[in-house]
This record gives structure tokens, C-alpha cells and sequence, in this order.
């Protein structure tokens, strides 16, 4: 995994199947696994690919996401 502080990390990737996430859900979807709780302080990234399919919008100004039908 790249892009995190500029550096490499060690992931795993794997198929998970009925993902949910904010009562959203997907029949499938290709996960990356790592360690970036210690030396990043988050449990997660949610990415550009998740967001593209279910619509996922953040308005930072508001501090929200909302979702759109897709």
C-alpha cells in the first residue's frame, strides 16, 4: 500500500463478500489489509473505488457524507 506519509506499507489484499459500511452494502468488493492504527492513529481508509460505487459524497465544509443512488 502506498500513498500513507510517503512510504510503503505491508498489506494483504483478499474478496470479502456482503460488505457493509454505514448501512450500504456491496455483494463484493477487494479489501487491503494492514497495520495503521500505531503509526498512523485510524483504523481505516475508505477509497476512491468504494466511493465511486456506491456514491459516497463528503461535503467538508459540512462535515458530511451522504450517499447518491447509483
Amino acid at each position: 500500500m502506498y500513498g500513507i506519509g510517503g512510504t510503503s506499507e505491508a498489506c494483504y489484499e483478499q474478496s470479502v463478500q456482503d460488505i457493509t459500511i454505514d448501512s450500504v452494502s456491496l455483494p463484493s468488493f477487494r479489501i487491503q489489509l494492514g497495520s495503521i492504527h500505531e503509526p498512523y492513529g485510524f483504523d481505516g481508509i475508505i477509497g476512491i473505488d468504494y466511493m465511486l460505487l456506491t456514491g459516497l459524497k463528503v461535503d467538508f465544509e459540512k462535515m458530511q457524507v451522504s450517499y447518491t443512488k447509483k
